[in-house]
């Protein structure tokens, strides 16, 4: 991947460094700026210090800091022009380079600092996958004014891209009774046993197709042990802080690259405290199961982490990661 081919003709910064960037924000001027910061969400104190810094100085001394660090100005790449075109005026871009590195997402602004929207570009397979998806999903929950509807869905290189709206507001975790009223918002008011569950018959199938037998063995035991009933559900598949904006003091949830039609409650629920434990708190194995059972207040936990892990552990085999700790503490589970 060329990083060069998602510029503007505009100055940059890298965040955390140039060498291994996760974001190139547009800093020409402090309105710019500080548009292009809200493209950079990080959640570690680290993180969040090093964007509170450079935020800083790039919106309130600008000239300045652009001077001191000698900022260079790129050339406007055929995609940003090929965008201007479609879109019918001048565009400033920011970028950031997704953690799977399956795409890129791009803040598109005009040179007067209106945010018009962000763009996922994918740059292999399974950002392709992840983008089709997310169209699926927006055509869907959109009619269900769940969310909004796309700006623009179109190809560049053969490859497609997708154009959704901005959203103000603010990124952080929230409290246990928000995340259960968006949740709801997303039942589907049918209830089946996990034996006749689609999303376990999908996990069934998913896992028998990716080699998983002992996980595949896992699953219909569960199913045919459990006799409680759980709601039909639209899943997110990647429900966590970083994917939820506070707007106007409702909550909104975005990304929806993993989403799931015909999914199961609770799995966005145990999603959002997983990651939370696991990526935040540092947490692992058995102190990571008490944290997910106490944020959770499931009462029939164990059945439904199971399930999740092997989601997860799919999920990996699909996209040729490593899914040593989910699996570690699927075991941790069965002791």
């Amino acid at each position: 991947m060329n990083i060069i081919n998602f510029f503007s003709s505009n100055s940059y910064i890298f965040l955390p460094t140039k060498r291994n960037p996760k974001v190139a924000l547009c800093v020409d001027n402090s309105r710019l700026a500080k548009n292009a910061f809200k493209l950079y969400n990080p959640f570690s104190s680290k993180a969040k210090l090093l964007k509170g810094s450079a935020q800083a100085v790039f919106t309130n001394f600008n000239k300045f800091s652009k001077f001191i660090l000698r900022t260079k100005k790129e050339k406007k790449s055929d995609f940003v022009q090929y965008l201007e075109n479609k879109l019918g005026t001048p565009l400033v871009s920011a970028v950031y380079f997704s953690t799977i590195h399956d795409k890129v997402v791009m803040q598109l602004q005009t040179p007067d600092a209106k945010i018009i929207g962000y763009l996922k570009y994918p740059i292999n397979e399974v950002g392709i996958k992840h983008i089709k998806n997310e169209l699926n999903a927006i055509r869907i929950l959109s009619k269900k004014n769940l969310i909004q509807e796309y700006i623009l869905f179109d190809e560049f290189n053969s490859k497609p891209f997708l154009l959704i709206s901005a959203l103000e507001g603010e990124i952080d975790f929230i409290e246990y009774e928000y995340i259960y009223e968006i949740l709801s918002q997303f039942k589907r008011k049918k209830k089946y046993t996990l034996l006749e569950h689609p999303r376990v018959k999908e996990l069934i199938a998913l896992s028998s197709s990716n080699g998983l037998t002992r996980h595949l063995s896992i699953i219909e035991r569960i199913s045919q042990d459990s006799t409680t009933n759980y709601e039909l559900a639209y899943e997110h598949g990647d429900f966590t802080p970083w994917n939820i904006i506070k707007v106007d003091g409702n909550y909104v949830p975005f990304d929806f690259e993993y989403f799931v039609e015909d999914g199961i409650e609770y799995f966005d629920l145990i999603k959002y405290y997983y990651q939370v434990g696991r990526l935040v708190e540092k947490k692992s194995g058995n102190e990571l199961i008490l944290f997910i059972s106490k944020e959770t207040r499931l009462k029939e936990l164990k059945p439904l982490l199971q399930l999740f892990l092997i989601k997860e552990i799919n999920r990996s085999s699909e996209e040729n990661k490593s899914y040593l700790f989910e699996d570690e503490l699927l075991m941790a589970l069965e002791v």
